[in-house]
């Protein structure tokens, strides 16, 4: 099949190589494609719809296909006091999501031929004392930092996620001078930020350059992160976005207590965009021929994004600085971070090329359902238009009954075009997990009409009945809905409008 889209994107490369460090590209030929549109709408009803049901004050998203940004819109506010709105360009903290990053410096140094991943840590920091429970066990190498399988505790031997107090690198190196380790390198898995504080020194010690100014100069910029921050949050004025801590029974959420990580800062400390962390998943699904930097080789992309540790329950392991995992038949690739008042996730999967970016102000809920409902809903429709144009079910005018309806009591009900057929999506509260296995699809039986699709074609008849040529009430069995507008519902069940609408 011939990847029409791809072949489009190509032409453009000498453009795109001159403006590699403008705004991030938005794909709006794939957005606004007629299988992609549609349920780009209805993701757009469900995260509005999770973001309150979760009370989250700010969500913001973002939806990659190879090189391009093909959608990216803010929920909600940034910031509650102020009234600002997030955006796709709000600076959120990213959390665990720096790991990535600090994953990405490492593998750009081993290329170069700086280290090994198979070095002793000891190797480049001589001060790090740690070994297994055996002294003649192995000793804990850059790989094992990457995997998280060096036997590492999850942190540093200091309370710094109760005081606040994080250490300098001086007081981590003393507390890492000698210790024992929970098992033997390779033997285990124990997630640790302090294994990958390591690995930002270990960046530090092989470039000669601090961790935070590596990465701004060998990452960053060559990709045009300009709204990234591997030290202190960079925004400019009202772009950072305020976090908030898990609400109180009162109802407020209180604000978040600004975290500066410093030793730990390879772990936690970066801050970013969607649109810029947008550049980043593309970087990672770069193939070659692709516009734009190559900030690592293709061997090394697929050597990061493959299995190095793998569960016991064969559905999840780590690569090199990245997760990844099963969903719903895929293989996912990415990370999720949490960080006070912010969470975050980036997940793409590299047989498809589709990424998704989420990024969210509170402590509540997690961005995870957001990320699984944009592959669920979404991914297969932007991996259908980017295959060929597909052949869609002819349907009388489709789109002239698309709208949002209600019921006189409140209940409310999008028809949407998916696939060129009509589906129904009703409005939940808590929202369905299973959205498209929720959408209630609809057959054309006449005009103006459709049969809700059962499996012995015994579904209710839906009739969508016009004046003046627009829908003005949806009957649906013996019950009806109106368009969204309806001044109000007479007895005669039949929908009174406002002047201006009328």
């Amino acid at each position: 099949m011939v990847n029409w889209y791809r072949e489009a994107s190509r032409i453009a490369v000498p453009v795109a190589a001159a403006l590699a460090c403008a705004p991030v590209g938005y794909a709006a030929s794939l957005a606004e494609h007629r299988a992609v549109a549609p349920r780009l709408a209805l993701f757009e009803i469900w995260v509005e719809e999770q973001r309150a049901h979760l009370h989250q004050p700010g969500v913001a998203v973002g939806i990659v296909h190879d090189q391009e940004l093909v959608w990216a819109k803010g929920f909600g506010s940034a910031d509650v006091a102020a009234g600002r709105a997030a955006a796709p360009d709000t600076v959120f903290r990213l959390g665990s999501v720096t790991k990535t990053f600090t994953a990405t410096a490492l593998l750009q140094l081993r290329d170069a031929g700086k280290l090994s991943l198979d070095d002793p840590v000891r190797e480049h920091l001589p001060w790090f004392g740690y070994r297994g429970p055996s002294p003649e066990g192995p000793q804990i190498t850059v790989r094992h930092l990457l995997t998280h399988t060096a036997g590492l505790p999850r942190e540093a031997p200091l309370p710094y996620w109760t005081d606040r107090e994080f250490p300098t690198l001086e007081q981590l190196a003393e507390a890492v001078r000698e210790g024992v380790g929970l098992f033997e390198p390779g033997e285990g898995y124990e997630y640790s930020n302090l294994g990958i504080a390591l690995a930002g020194e270990v960046v530090a010690a092989a470039s000669g350059m601090p961790w935070a100014e590596y990465v701004r100069r060998h990452v960053l910029d060559p990709l045009g992160m300009g709204s990234t921050s591997a030290a202190e949050p960079r925004a400019p004025p009202g772009r950072l976005a305020a976090g908030y801590l898990i609400r109180r029974p009162d109802g407020d959420a209180p604000l978040a207590p600004p975290t500066l990580s410093r030793a730990l800062a390879p772990a936690a400390e970066m801050s970013s965009t969607v649109e810029d962390l947008a550049r980043f998943v593309s970087a990672h699904l770069r193939d070659a021929g692709d516009p734009g930097p190559a900030i690592l080789a293709q061997r090394t992309l697929r050597e990061m994004h493959r299995v190095h540790w793998l569960a016991p329950s064969w559905q999840s392991g780590r690569g090199l600085g990245f997760g990844v995992w099963r969903q719903d038949g895929r293989t996912l690739v990415g990370h999720a971070g949490w960080v006070a008042g912010h969470r975050s996730q980036i997940a793409f999967d590299p047989a498809t090329g589709v990424g998704v970016v989420v990024l969210t102000n509170s402590d509540e809920g997690g961005p995870g359902s957001y990320v699984r409902q944009a592959f669920e809903l979404v991914a297969p429709a932007i991996e259908t238009a980017v295959a060929a144009e597909p052949e869609l079910p002819e349907a009388e005018d489709p789109e002239r009954f698309a709208g949002t309806y209600h019921t006189p009591w409140g209940e409310v009900t999008d028809v949407l075009v998916l696939d060129g057929r009509l589906a129904m999506y009703d409005r939940s509260h808590p929202p369905v997990e299973d959205v498209e296995g929720s959408l209630t699809k609809l057959v054309p039986e006449g005009p103006n009409a459709f049969r809700i699709e059962t499996d012995d074609d015994t579904g209710s008849l839906v009739v969508f009945e016009l004046e003046d040529g627009r829908v003005a009430r949806v009957k649906v069995g013996e019950n009806y809905l109106f368009p969204e507008g309806c001044g109000r519902v007479g007895p005669d069940l039949r929908c009174t409008w406002s002047g201006e609408d009328r």
